[in-house]
């Protein structure tokens, strides 16, 4: 998602890549107005306006969803990812850039290098450490994935940088969306 602030649309990005090999498949965009206002922890309801027609344009539906966001490492247990997981009934993942709740240890310095995200005394997610010495990503199952093969989906789509390819890419195509509506 990427969000002109100056009249209140947004654009949404979906971007589709083969696996393991990741290819880019195919790429939707929709953009609208935001009507929900941006409130911590109901991301869903900001975004999956958006999200859930960009999906249904796609020529190739993806088998996994990442998302920019929580699945069940949310104060109710159901984020971004998890929430809209069960809407398009599809697998899905969160992986976020900050964290949100719960409480982890900063994981080691090396790649795959982990340490799990505690919440209300249950394990919820992971700090992941997708490349040496970086910043982790945290990283929580959505839909129909553990958080084994979260870690595992999130670390295998991500190369060069510290974000998993098919998030990073899709949110370069939304922000470049977005610009094309402010001209």
């Amino acid at each position: 998602m990427a969000y002109n602030r100056s009249d209140g649309k947004a654009c949404c990005a979906v971007a589709v890549f083969s696996y393991p090999d990741l290819r880019l498949r195919c790429v939707s965009e929709e953009v609208g107005r935001i009507s929900f206002p941006y409130l911590p922890g109901f991301l869903a309801f900001r975004e999956g306006p958006l999200i859930e027609p960009a999906f249904g344009k796609l020529e190739v539906k993806p088998e996994v969803l990442i998302f920019d966001g929580y699945g069940i490492c949310h104060p109710r247990g159901i984020g971004l990812a998890a929430h809209l997981g069960i809407v398009l009934d599809r697998a899905s993942i969160g992986c976020a850039k900050t964290p949100f709740v719960g409480a982890y240890g900063d994981p080691a310095p090396g790649r795959g290098s982990t340490s799990a995200i505690v919440y209300k005394g249950e394990i919820v997610g992971a700090a992941v450490r997708t490349r040496q010495g970086v910043k982790p990503v945290f990283v929580s199952q959505g839909h129909r994935v553990s958080l084994k093969s979260a870690i595992e989906i999130c670390l295998s789509c991500t190369r060069r940088f510290r974000i998993p390819e098919p998030v990073r890419y899709a949110h370069i195509r939304a922000r470049q969306c977005i610009q094309r509506t402010e001209t």
